[in-house]
């Protein structure tokens, strides 16, 4: 697996300030995590791999398309963190980040916030409040979507097969 642990304040260095008790995990195998994550339907595995890849399986990819992500992240050689924010009015997570990477700079420490979606209409909300409250750390920041590259309030948009470029 591939563990993606909770920064807790990503300005100062997430390795430093990283939370181990908090974390994500992700296969390192996409086709294992797919036929294993739909082993309960009645479909045959070709099925699903059909219906996945003409974007006909009845089914919220996101935490598909967040392994995905994770594994690419990890063979470019980036450690996995990711960021939420409790919010005490709002009673939830305000901010949500799914993956944050650095160029790991001793001089100009700069962080990359990414977020996945893999529907095709999303809002930029969390993201944009996460670089509001980081701004002098930020250096780009990334939204993994399926469609084509594009810029989107200041956010660079990208297809997932260009995450291997971050």
């Amino acid at each position: 697996v591939n563990i993606a642990y909770h920064a807790n304040n990503p300005a100062v260095g997430m390795a430093l300030e990283k939370d181990v008790g908090k974390y994500k995990l992700f296969t390192s195998d996409v086709g294992l995590f797919v036929t294993l994550a739909f082993r309960d339907k009645n479909y045959v595995e070709n099925i699903i791999y059909n219906k996945l890849l003409s974007d006909k399986l009845e089914a919220n990819l996101g935490y598909v398309y967040e392994n995905a992500v994770a594994q690419m992240l990890v063979a470019n050689g980036h450690k996995l963190y990711f960021y939420t924010h409790y919010s005490e009015e709002k009673h939830r997570n305000d901010i949500e980040i799914d993956f944050i990477i650095s160029n790991n700079s001793k001089l100009k420490y700069k962080m990359f916030p990414i977020e996945v979606k893999s529907g095709k209409r999303y809002t930029t909300n969390s993201l944009t409040r996460f670089k509001e409250k980081y701004k002098a750390r930020i250096g780009e920041a990334y939204i993994i979507h399926p469609r084509n590259l594009l810029i989107k309030e200041d956010i660079l948009c990208i297809p997932p097969y260009m995450t291997i470029c971050l």
